[in-house]
């Protein structure tokens, strides 16, 4: 026994196999294993069974969802698409008809042998005498005009009166453009205008033209027919770039957003809104849908049913294959022991002594990074100190200072990459970029440019031209929407500075100054931009030729400043065929003879006096990047900038009655009375062209204007402000008519008016004073608008003092019906003022 007993002890011998018999309690222990385990097997078979009964279900509310879209959502969207389509035909069809039947008949007219004769000897009693027969032909005629060729001419007085609206229909039908009819309300009536050239024959020269006007009526009613109690229908009138008006509507709808069909060879288009019983109607019955879904869902339900069964079936066969039998596990197995098994008793190998692989090693956090010291690249910069950021430059509407001063290339570049960054964001892959004329320009422009490349963005560079001319590039440009100009506008030659659009869009007050926020946060992209060179100037020119014809000549002085106008103006206006003569238009930025600043009297002395002396019809100063004007009479008389608009709101409201009228604060309240008298919506806004801009776009105004000269044409334009545009409007309505311009503009009232006062205040403490005058202020009865400075309205006048945005100052300006009340409006304003700051230097 000892002797086995060492046997066993001693290392390296085989271990004796060891037998282990099961007992009674065991095998109970095994059959009630084999219960639960049975048990657990039909709790799987159920799990499974409801789990494929749930997929089922989820694929059929899946595909009934889809079904439902393509059965019926969508049959119902064509139904009701086809069903808005007859109401759209039906109403252009009756249009079309009502069009063409009376085109036809005034053309037919104008072919009578009486009639060309009667042209053709200028017989106006014959003409009198035709024009009333013709008349009594003609049903539901409002008004017969016959014209000999080229004497149709404004005439407010008659019963169906000739306004710039027919006078310029008529003149487009006489020189063969298409001049299709047109609606006019007149006397609360709407009337409609068909004009037709008369000529002696096919290829021979104009003899006259006419015009029929037919009373509307009998149109509304065939219109009013077709419509089927199924919404809303409408017919306007819409012009190019303008507002549609409405003619006539019928019903009501809302049910559906609007569509619109335009009317073939017309300025008029149908709009139909469809109506809750328009929607009713045309959908579609759920019917088969809902069978297609029930059978679907009956038959994936049967599968799974099946397929449950199957795969249980599969499972219980697949266990019984490698599953150990009850006797199996109750016979005596023989267990081994290798001479090679580890004893856990003497193993060698610390536990903790195991290696730690990759994964542990980021459970443990042995890898974690996340207080080690960033590096010094992504980490050290803070940003910029930011006196070298001056924030009194990053104004309003505009960024501007004193060169040398205020800015420098150092910061134009840094401007750059913050503008170029923002574009990025914003969707633009490139920015145009332009400058006016003065000396520093051109190194701004440069460093300017470095940035913007660094951004990342690309450049577009269309060199020396006038703001308005970088504001067309973003929209002739198919390809880039954005653009940066380097000019100071109207200040002095010292200043300079940056004016920005991104997406048409001029960046104004927090735009602004966001970009100063990017270049001290550092929050600049970084890249590598492409800079290439266009030509804009024989573009801009070729637009305007195309869309302005002046009727005479004209005789017109430009002074343009020494500034960037100079390289355009003259050459613009001699295309559109005036005798120009110009003053000041060669390129010096250090302004010799006076600042480009037209609102300024002093400044348009030397116009003044070129006037007179060459006796021209009028002239034009524009400022120092051409997006303000000015204009003198043949008198020399200074017709500022409101009464300005009050010419362009009269001509405008003509052909689209109703419009809004955009001004700013400093414009007389005369503009207001002639807006409203002429049917307009007057809108007074706040100073400054991207303020006005932008609330050009979200009023839909056609034309906007400020006092200091800026003046935003949407009709037929884009919207912008545009000193020369403007201009070439302005004579192209002064030829239409038979006057001077002294004649035309003494038919509008005019009160007792300053020119701008200003008042020099630092730029830190300008919009303090305003602020503490809006809550102190004592104006007495006055009714003061704080929308921009103070306005205060009296009864016999109004006064006003706003903090300057282009430079450190107060501008005041006053209007009365009188001197004494002028007097004593200034006086209050005075006294305000003088008890905020007792320093100022108020000389009115």
């Amino acid at each position: 026994m000892d002797d086995l007993d060492n046997k066993i002890n001693k290392p390296g011998l085989a271990v004796i196999p060891q037998i282990v018999a099961p007992s009674s309690s065991a095998a109970s222990r095994a059959a009630t294993r084999a219960q639960e385990q049975a048990k657990r097997k039909a709790q799987a078979q159920q799990r499974l069974l409801f789990i494929m009964l749930g997929v089922a279900l989820v694929l059929n509310l899946v595909l009934g969802y889809f079904l439902r879209g393509i059965m019926v959502e969508d049959v119902s969207r064509e139904n009701e698409q086809k069903a808005i389509q007859q109401e759209l035909d039906s109403g252009v069809r009756v249009a079309s008809k009502y069009l063409k039947e009376n085109q036809d008949a005034l053309n037919q007219i104008a072919q009578h042998p009486e009639l060309i004769q009667a042209l053709n000897e200028k017989n106006k009693d014959t003409l009198a005498a035709l024009t009333k027969s013709l008349s009594a032909s003609i049903a539901n005629l409002a008004d017969l005009k016959i014209f000999v060729a080229g004497e149709a001419d404004v005439d407010p007085t008659s019963a169906v009166p000739i306004r710039y609206a027919e006078l310029d229909l008529l003149r487009r039908a006489e020189r063969g453009e298409q001049a299709f009819a047109e609606a006019a309300r007149i006397n609360e009536k709407w009337l409609i205008h068909f004009v037709a050239p008369v000529t002696a024959g096919k290829d021979l020269p104009l003899i006259g033209s006419m015009m029929m006007t037919l009373d509307a009526e009998q149109l509304k009613k065939s219109l009013q027919a077709t419509q089927g109690g199924h919404g809303e229908k409408v017919l306007q009138q819409k012009f190019a770039k303008s507002p549609a008006i409405t003619l006539f509507k019928f019903g009501s709808g809302n049910a559906l957003p609007s569509q619109t069909l335009a009317v073939p060879a017309s300025n008029w288009e149908i709009k139909f809104t469809a109506s809750d019983v328009l929607v009713a109607s045309a959908e579609e019955s759920p019917t088969l849908w809902l069978l297609v879904v029930g059978c679907s869902t009956a038959l994936s339900l049967f599968l799974a049913l099946v397929l449950s069964r199957f795969l249980a079936k599969a499972e219980q066969e697949a266990e019984q294959q490698v599953a150990p039998t009850l006797a199996d596990m109750n016979k005596a197995t023989i267990a081994p022991i290798s001479e090679n098994s580890t004893n856990p008793l003497f193993q060698k190998q610390d536990i903790l002594d195991i290696k730690v692989i990759d994964e542990d090693e980021d459970i443990l956090g042995l890898n974690d990074t996340r207080n080690k010291k960033q590096s010094s690249e992504s980490g050290a910069h803070t940003g910029l100190d930011e006196s070298g950021v001056p924030a009194h430059i990053f104004r309003s509407y505009d960024i501007r200072g004193v060169v040398g001063k205020d800015l420098d290339i150092i910061l134009a570049d840094k401007i750059g990459q913050a503008v170029g960054s923002e574009a990025l964001d914003k969707g633009e892959t490139a920015l145009i970029v332009a400058r006016d004329g003065r000396i520093h320009s051109q190194d701004l422009t440069n460093a300017l440019i470095k940035g913007i490349l660094r951004s990342g963005c690309n450049v577009v560079n269309i060199g020396v031209v006038p703001t308005p001319l970088m504001y067309f590039a973003t929209y002739h440009f198919q390809d880039v929407r954005s653009g940066v100009m380097v000019t100071a506008s109207h200040n002095p030659a010292e200043y300079n500075g940056f004016k920005i659009v991104i997406n048409n869009n001029a960046l104004a007050d927090e735009a602004i100054t966001e970009l100063r926020t990017r270049i001290l946060r550092q929050q600049l992209h970084q890249g590598l931009g492409e800079e290439s060179f266009r030509e804009i100037i024989p573009h801009y020119i070729e637009r305007i030729f195309s869309d302005v014809a002046l009727a005479s000549d004209v005789s017109l002085v430009i002074d343009a400043g020494n500034a960037v106008t100079g390289v355009v103006a003259p050459q613009l206006f001699e295309e559109l065929g005036c005798q120009v003569t110009p003053l000041y238009c060669d390129l010096d930025g250090e302004f010799p003879h006076h600042d480009p600043d037209p609102t300024q009297e002093s400044n348009l002395i030397a116009l003044i006096e070129k006037v007179k002396e060459i006796n021209a019809d009028l002239g034009v100063a524009f400022d120092g990047d051409g997006d303000r004007l000015v204009v003198v009479s043949a008198k020399g008389d200074i017709i500022w900038p409101d009464r300005l608009l009050m010419l362009f709101a009269k001509d405008i409201l003509a052909r689209n009655p109703g419009a809004d009228v955009l001004f700013d604060v400093k414009c007389s309240r005369q503009l207001n009375q002639v807006i409203s008298g002429y049917g307009g919506r007057p809108i007074m806004w706040k100073t400054g062209h991207s303020p006005m801009k932008a609330k050009m776009v979200e009023t839909g105004a056609l034309i906007g204007g400020e006092y200091s000269g800026h003046i935003f044409i949407k009709d037929r334009w884009y919207g912008f402000d545009d000193g020369l545009y403007a201009m070439a409007r302005l004579l192209e309505i002064i030829t239409l008519r038979d006057q001077s311009i002294d004649d035309i503009f003494s038919a509008f009232p005019q009160l007792l008016t300053t020119p701008e006062i200003k008042v020099p205040v630092s730029d830190n403490l300008k919009f303090e004073l305003i602020k503490k005058l809006v809550e102190t202020g004592d104006f007495q009865q006055g009714n003061v608008t704080t929308i921009d400075g103070v306005r205060v309205d009296y009864s016999k006048g109004w006064g006003l003092v706003r903090a300057s945005n282009t430079s450190p100052a107060l501008t005041l300006r006053f209007e009365a019906e009188n001197q004494e009340a002028l007097n004593i409006i200034k006086q209050i304003f005075k006294r305000e003022l003088l008890k905020i700051d007792a320093n100022l230097a108020l000389k009115f």
